[in-house]
């Protein structure tokens, strides 16, 4: 038997709350009716967009932990203006799946391929700088014998062959 994942336990939950919440008290408001509407996003994307799936539960567990979405109508737990059972899904979840999280953090929010080229360059330039009042033996000591970033031995390497070149 195929082992369930965190999110769908969690989409389980949600969906039974739900449905207790509209067996016991059918007066719902707004933040109930997007609550529905949420979960039900999460439950049709699940299978072909999991990684979008991730993103939308996760959005809506934040948003139901500060009640500004519901799942349930007829019972729930609050501390302050904090939810129990919502914060409680959303920790076991960010728990459970905080791979996927950093990796989609970096896939949205981390740079592009040309921003971190920029980044080495800018970086490179910066230890040229640094370096170029170095003689080239203090610029092999220091390629040697010192624990070095890839940008700082790429930069002395080049101002090691400008040196060379100037020789010559």
């Amino acid at each position: 038997m195929k082992k369930l994942n965190t999110e769908i336990l969690i989409i389980l939950v949600l969906w039974l709350s739900i449905i207790l919440s509209l067996y016991f008290n059918f007066k719902f408001d707004i933040f109930f009716i997007i609550g529905i509407f949420g979960i039900s996003i999460v439950s049709a994307t699940y299978k072909k967009y999991n990684e979008n799936s991730l993103a939308i539960l996760f959005l809506i567990l934040v948003f139901s932990s500060f009640d500004l979405i519901k799942f349930s109508c007829a019972f729930g737990i609050n501390l302050g203006i904090i939810n129990i059972i919502s914060f409680s899904l959303l920790l076991i979840l960010v728990y459970k799946r905080r791979n996927e999280f950093f990796a989609l953090k970096n896939k949205w929010f981390g740079e592009t391929f040309d921003e971190q080229e920029n980044g080495k360059i800018t970086r490179i330039e910066f230890f040229k700088k640094e370096f170029n009042h170095l003689s080239e033996t203090e610029l092999n000591k220091k390629l040697n014998e010192e624990v070095l970033t890839k940008e700082a031995k790429t930069a002395i390497i080049e101002i090691l062959k400008l040196k060379k070149g100037q020789t010559e």
